[in-house]
């Protein structure tokens, strides 16, 4: 009696301790312990004291149960040993280091995409726009106090160009008039160099982006580059004698021709003459032209070249480029004029070449014919592209030249059909007739020894002897910005005789509209010294350079950011599958050792049972 009620004792006391009775599910109870570890000792004392009592055999279902919370709590069903607080604490600061670590990696990913945007956006206006060129053009616009502008307006005299001149000097012409040569010979003297200073004057800048102005040009003789000296004797035809006589003959009233005639005669009595070089290029005073302008105010001295030194006469006016840098170079006025009134057609008298110093770039990059405005011409000259140089120690140019029929009459040239029809017969090919250009006088520009003209031109003369690589105007473009690196522009200057009443007794053996050579001018660019070489290296090479590295640097980088993007998605999506997989085995291990408590409970169950 006394042993069944201490027994009854030891039971609630191990309930007390332990548990509410067998009534309460072992799930349930293990849910109000800290930890796995409490149920153990828990199951301890209850072994301990059921030992005491001296029921060893009935206790094996309890140590089963011990046993299970021990295996439970000590290691999972695939044997691993489990976490303990500590190593909970350090998994959940792991996870927090390794979702630090994901953060970053998107942050990264941001600044990556960002980067893959910017360069893609790059590359886009690196391979698909002008941007970068058009930008570069800025440079050539030629907007009020810009530096491109000053230096247009006075450049710096590194910069001069060269005028070579080639005199013809009739060394025979005597005899041949005389009918004691076959041929006229003429000599070509040259070249005499001179170098040329260019500054714009009278500058005015307009609302319609262009701007106004005229050269004025002055002159250095260079004797130590020249062929010969200044001060030459050379026997050359007589301009003032030869021009006289068509202006004579056009005189209606026969009284004033007379009077005319008679003092035209007694102030230049020969058709050829001899002068020095200096005299027949730059002005001497002439009689005959002292004679014409006694009753008025005209100049007495006559020059071939004596216009082009000081101030132009004549005013251009060309589109700056502010608006539009398309239309940069383009010519809308001559004199103040949109058109020239010297020809019969509207389409011979367009003006809208460019100046020669400068070409539109858009026309430059595409390789179309470029147009150039020729004052001495009065006319519009086409230049065509041929090909691609390399010139002065590797830089790129695009050579262009005149084309060979530029100068054809209408049946070799159609284009030049509105050129003669002013005028009583259309000249051989070869020549143009520039009269109206020049106040009536019979001046016919062709280009040097008539080269590629009609040989019926020069078939009285010995010396002409026309060669492409001297006498065809040619010039080395820079592909980018458009303006000449080299190069020559090459004219002659021609007198057609006029046999009229005036002088048909002094050149009987000359036909009617004979054309006499006079000189021949080059205009090429000046030395190009290192400084210069520099500066067209680094126009060249230098932006070239920097255009390639922007174009492949956008191209690479775009690839380099985008690799980053797709390494940085691949990484997480591989962190996120095994860190799925880990928490997917942790449940799993989770998930079998609480069917191991399960089954523990249903013995320990059966146990109690028993011991009841």
């Amino acid at each position: 009696m006394m042993g069944h009620k201490a027994e009854e004792t030891l039971s609630r006391d191990n309930q007390n301790e332990c548990g509410d009775g067998v009534t309460t599910p072992y799930e349930d109870r293990t849910q109000d312990y800290q930890d796995l570890d409490e149920e153990k000792e828990c199951l301890d004392q209850e072994q301990h004291h059921c030992r005491e009592n001296g029921k060893n055999g009935q206790c094996s279902s309890g140590n089963g149960k011990a046993a299970a919370v021990v295996k439970y709590s000590r290691s999972d069903s695939s044997g691993k040993k489990t976490q303990s607080l500590f190593e909970i604490v350090y998994e959940i600061i792991k996870e927090k280091e390794q979702r630090t670590k994901e953060m970053g990696t998107l942050i990264l990913l941001g600044g990556m995409a960002l980067l893959f945007i910017m360069s893609l956006t790059g590359l886009f206006v690196m391979w698909f726009t002008q941007y970068y060129n058009n930008k570069m053009l800025e440079n050539l616009i030629l907007s009020k106090d810009s530096e491109t502008t000053k230096s247009w307006i006075d450049p710096n005299p590194k910069y001069d160009t060269f005028l070579k001149v080639h005199i013809f000097n009739y060394t025979n012409i005597k005899d041949y008039l005389e009918y004691k040569a076959d041929k006229i010979k003429v000599e070509d003297i040259g070249p005499l160099i001179y170098k040329e200073h260019t500054t714009k004057v009278n500058v005015v800048h307009n609302d319609n982006y262009t701007v106004t102005f005229r050269d004025h040009r002055t002159y250095q003789f260079l004797r130590d580059r020249s062929s010969h000296d200044e001060n030459l004797l050379v026997v050359v035809p007589n301009v003032p004698f030869l021009a006289a006589s068509q202006e004579i003959d056009k005189i209606s009233n026969p009284f004033t021709r007379s009077i005319s005639m008679t003092t035209v005669r007694n102030a230049g009595r020969h058709a050829f003459y001899t002068l020095k070089i200096k005299d027949y290029l730059w002005g001497y005073r002439d009689p005959i032209l002292a004679v014409k302008n006694t009753f008025s105010r005209g100049n007495s001295y006559f020059g071939l070249l004596k216009n082009r030194k000081g101030t132009s006469v004549d005013s251009l006016q060309i589109y700056t480029g502010e608006d539009d840098i398309r239309k940069f170079s383009k010519i809308t006025q001559f004199n103040g004029k949109p058109l020239l009134d010297f020809w019969t057609d509207d389409e011979c008298n367009r003006i809208d070449g460019s100046d020669p110093s400068m070409f539109p770039p858009h026309v430059v990059e595409t390789r179309e014919p470029l147009s150039v405005f020729l004052q001495v011409l009065c006319r519009k000259i086409p230049l065509h592209f041929e090909k691609e140089v390399t010139i002065y120690d590797n830089i790129d140019a695009l050579r262009y030249r005149t084309p060979l029929n530029v100068f054809g009459n209408p049946e070799d040239n159609p284009n030049n059909t509105c050129y003669c029809q002013n005028t009583k017969r259309c000249m051989p090919s070869g020549v143009i007739n520039a009269t109206k250009c020049y106040d009536d006088a019979p001046i016919y520009p062709s280009f040097p020894h008539f080269f590629s003209g009609d040989p019926i031109i020069y078939k009285d003369f010995e010396g002409i002897e026309p060669k492409q690589e001297l006498h065809q105007t040619y010039a080395d473009v820079h592909p980018r910005f458009a303006f000449p690196i080299s190069g020559a522009s090459r004219i002659q200057i021609n007198l057609a005789l006029h046999k009229g009443e005036l002088v048909r007794d002094k050149v009987k053996r000359l036909e009617d509209g004979t054309i006499l050579p006079l000189i021949w001018i080059e205009i090429t660019s000046g030395d190009f010294t290192p400084e210069i070489l520099d500066t067209l290296y680094a126009s060249t090479f230098g932006l070239n350079l920097i255009e390639y590295s922007l174009k492949y640097g956008t191209l690479l980088m775009s690839i380099v950011s985008f690799s980053l993007i797709v390494a940085g998605f691949y990484y997480l999506a591989k962190r996120r599958e095994e860190y799925q997989m880990k928490n997917e085995k942790i449940l799993s291990a989770e998930l079998r050792a609480l069917q191991n408590v399960d089954l523990t409970t249903a013995s320990l169950s059966q146990l109690q049972q028993q011991q009841a």
